[in-house]
């Protein structure tokens, strides 16, 4: 019977125990997933803003021949 009971807490302590660190998982994942989101809606306007400036502003990007470099001094 004790060592029943002394096997109950024993599991009971390792299940509380990989439940904490499921959590913490989850916890870490719902991080990634809100940063991911962010990103991904930054990422959307500019190419809301792409978008507009080649259809209403009739914008294209320049040939490479045309681009010139400049260095910062």
């Amino acid at each position: 019977m004790a060592l029943g009971k002394v096997n109950a807490e024993h599991q009971y302590r390792k299940l509380f125990s990989e439940n904490e660190h499921q959590k913490d998982i989850g916890r870490q994942l719902n991080l990634e997933y809100s940063q991911l989101q962010l990103e991904q809606s930054t990422l959307s306007m500019h190419s809301k803003i792409e978008d507009t400036a080649k259809k209403s502003l009739k914008m294209k990007e320049p040939e490479t021949k045309k681009i010139i470099m400049l260095e910062k001094q």
